[in-house]
Order: structure tokens, then sequence, then C-alpha cells
């Protein structure tokens, strides 16, 4: 429940048909939680550890599209399901505890309640500033910039998930962002 209401105010006895259904899960580092094309109508609380979702571009690639961070909450349903089919990959990047549970529980619960409904609300407006942010940057900012805002965002995460994840997600290259680093540790060092 401390997770849900960080993201908006939430009375407990209009969101507990959601929590009496919660199914906690353990992921391993590089278990999947959802797979593209699997089913995957539920939503997610991640309580600890880091997941990403991601694609494949049209030469099999994977593209990072968000990372989420514990604790926290995974991409809504609606944005990364078509249908009752996965449009992403989500996976675990360390060790995680993931908490879900059926989307159209949700739905019914913000039917009935309009402090539901407005939690619902916030979570899909944090998601679409989210996309929107990150849509920007890819296309005005520089990669240094980028690298910079993702650091901002995410402080801490560079230490913990392999450079391929965060290069991915900057929308460049393992050299470039090696070389980035290595321009930075030059800027420092007044060299």
């Amino acid at each position: 429940m401390a997770i849900a209401t960080t993201l908006a105010p939430l009375e407990a006895d209009v969101f507990e048909p959601v929590l009496q259904t919660l199914a906690v899960r353990r992921l391993s580092a590089g278990e999947s939680l959802v797979q593209a094309g699997g089913l995957g109508a539920h939503e997610y609380f991640v309580l600890d550890g880091v997941l990403k979702t991601w694609v494949s571009d049209s030469h099999g690639r994977e593209v990072t599209l968000s990372f989420h961070v514990g604790p926290g909450v995974l991409m809504p349903a609606i944005a990364r399901v078509n249908g009752d089919r996965s449009r992403v990959h989500c996976q675990a990047l360390t060790p995680a505890l993931v908490a879900g549970f059926e989307a159209s529980l949700l739905v019914d619960c913000m039917r009935r309640s309009p402090v539901v409904q407005r939690w619902g609300d916030a979570v899909l407006r944090a998601e679409l500033m989210r996309r929107v942010d990150r849509e920007w940057a890819l296309a005005a900012l520089p990669a240094a910039q980028r690298l910079q805002q993702f650091r901002a965002q995410f402080p801490g995460l560079e230490a913990c998930i392999a450079q391929h994840h965060i290069a991915s997600y900057l929308g460049i290259t393992t050299v470039s962002l090696s070389r980035l680093r290595g321009q930075e540790r030059s800027a420092r060092n007044g060299a």
C-alpha cells in the first residue's frame, strides 16, 4: 500500500480488492516477468530490485524503453499491452521482488471509486510524462546531456547494471557511452 500512495493519495478500504489479490514473485537477475506476445494484462508493483522494459528493433537488437526501480510501479498495462498480449519484454536486471494483480481488477475499482480513479490517472499521467520527456531527450539532446538526465532520473543505477542497458536506453552504442565516460574522466582530471 505504501508504494501505491507515493503516486497519489489512496484509501486502503477502496483499494482492498486489489490488495487481496496481490501475488508476490521473486525474480533472479536475467529472469523475465513479461515477454512480448505473451499474456500481459497485469499490473505490477516493483517492491525491490531493478527491471527493464524493452523491445526488439527490426534487426533483432534490444532497445531499452525504461528502467523500473523498486519501490515503484511497472509501466501500466494500458501502455504495454495490446488486446491481452504484451508488446514489450520485462526482465529483472538484479534480483527483484514484484507484486502483481489482474489489470481488469484495477479498472473495476476505478469505476467504483473516484479515489482509485484519481490514483490510476496519476499513474498514467506519470507514465505519459516519462515517455514525453524521454522522447524529447532522444530527439533534442546530445548524448552527453541524455546521460546526465539518466543519472538524475536514476541515481546510482549506473553502478548497478551493465553498460549496454544504459547505452540502449540513451539511444547510443556501448562504444559511444564508453567514450562519453572517458571524456568526463579526462575533463575531471584536467587533461
